[in-house]
């Protein structure tokens, strides 16, 4: 435990300096290591868990794992998660509601401390599913209306003389205005 307490410390201590020199890899690691830990539990050593075992493992226990470490070695592996996943019974959309109602859990919890954010404090209706799905309807709406109004392209003919880019050109200034002039006038063309 202790050394989680010196990370938190090293990363607010760490946070005072000046933000112009940016910090090496390692420590930006551990100050996110430190944020996502969980606090500690009151009354708890390590949350709970226990210390390591100094008895001999079960014999029938030891075979379960060696038999899945078998399974993840052979060419083709198999996963447990895969498996899982693959039973029928798994597809059960109420599933998930179920399992956290039974384990107890709530969903809209963080890991980060309370200061940095807190899900109690989102304000009721904000991120409601249906003003969500209005928003989205609203944009929806808004972008095809703008690709609507950009849909229609004005096409001109291309005998017309007048969209031509030298169309305004002096006669004399260039070849193209004079070759203009001759046809206009009725004398001959290079072309006939």
């Amino acid at each position: 435990m202790a050394p989680v307490d010196n990370l938190a410390s090293t990363s607010t201590t760490g946070s005072s300096q000046t933000s112009s020199t940016p910090e090496p890899e390692d420590v930006h690691l551990a100050r996110i290591r430190a944020l996502l830990c969980p606090p500690p539990i009151p009354g708890l050593a390590d949350w709970g868990i226990p210390p390591e075992a100094e008895t001999a493992c079960d014999p029938e226990l030891e075979a379960k794992l060696k038999q899945f470490h078998q399974l993840k070695s052979l060419p083709t592996p198999k996963h447990f998660n895969d498996t899982l996943m693959s039973n029928r019974s798994f597809r059960n959309p109420h599933l998930y509601a179920q399992l956290v109602e039974f384990v107890n859990i709530d969903e809209r919890t963080t890991n980060f401390p309370k200061d940095i954010w807190n899900p109690d404090e989102v304000r009721d209706g904000e991120w409601d599913a249906e003003k969500i799905a209005k928003y989205q309807k609203i944009r929806s709406e808004q972008q095809s209306q703008q690709s609507k109004s950009r849909t229609h392209i004005e096409f001109s003919s291309g005998k017309d003389i007048r969209s031509h880019p030298y169309a305004n050109a002096p006669s004399g200034g260039s070849a193209l205005g004079g070759r203009r002039q001759a046809r206009s006038s009725g004398g001959p063309s290079r072309w006939g």
